[in-house]
């Protein structure tokens, strides 16, 4: 018979030693397999990583830097004043629209994230099968190609959110007075970008091309 050559089978000359005991070892979709051979009936060990998480150099990654603290801290200070005071302020229509993309660009956050801390939890199981020489593994479909399609669908999420919250944003600082050179300054973007952003603000709200009006207003 002739032999059909696979992605997995290796040319290497037959061994004189014997054969070893076929051992449980652990994939990296979740369950105990014996050689090779998936066993359905093993419960997953798949866990998401915790602690304090590293880089491959051993580096902890650093979130906002200390500038970017200071002058959030500085923005967050007054608030709890505020509050005290309980004089509620009616928010204009740019406000709330904004106030609903955060609420969007968080849960996509949130969703992005677990998703990224299921990849990193599968990360030393996924390296061990390709120093086995089973990579190929990965191209099954409901391995390969559902991770790939969740971690892209959830990267899209949190890009659209990401585009609500700033163009909100610009219409916020033109409704307050700002000009689009200053907002694309505030933004770091760049003149052209700073622009589109502008003209897609306006197209969704024509009364942005009137003069500033500075809409919100305490009711107190």
């Amino acid at each position: 018979m002739k032999r059909v050559a696979t992605p997995l089978r290796t040319d290497r000359p037959p061994s004189d030693e014997p054969s070893p005991t076929a051992q449980w070892e652990v994939v990296s979709w979740g369950f105990n397999a014996l050689d090779g051979l998936p066993d359905l009936e093993e419960p997953p060990r798949y866990a998401p990583a915790r602690g304090q998480l590293r880089l491959s150099t051993g580096v902890v990654p650093t979130g906002f830097d200390d500038d970017l603290r200071e002058a959030l801290g500085a923005l967050w200070n007054g608030l709890d004043r505020s509050r005290a005071a309980g004089c509620p302020r009616e928010l204009t229509e740019y406000e709330a629209e904004l106030l609903d993309a955060m609420v969007d660009r968080r849960d996509a956050s949130v969703r992005l994230q677990a998703l990224l801390a299921d990849d990193i939890a599968q990360f030393e199981d996924s390296a061990a099968l390709v120093r086995d020489g089973r990579a190929v593994l990965f191209l099954d479909e409901s391995v390969g190609g559902a991770a790939r399609r969740g971690v892209t669908a959830a990267v899209a999420d949190f890009e659209a959110a990401r585009h609500r919250f700033r163009v909100a944003l610009v219409a916020v600082g033109v409704d307050n007075g700002m000009s689009g050179a200053e907002i694309g300054v505030a933004l770091s973007f760049s003149r052209q970008l700073a622009s589109r952003y502008l003209k897609e603000a306006r197209a969704r709200w024509p009364r942005l091309q009137e003069p500033a009006t500075r809409r919100g207003r305490r009711s107190c």
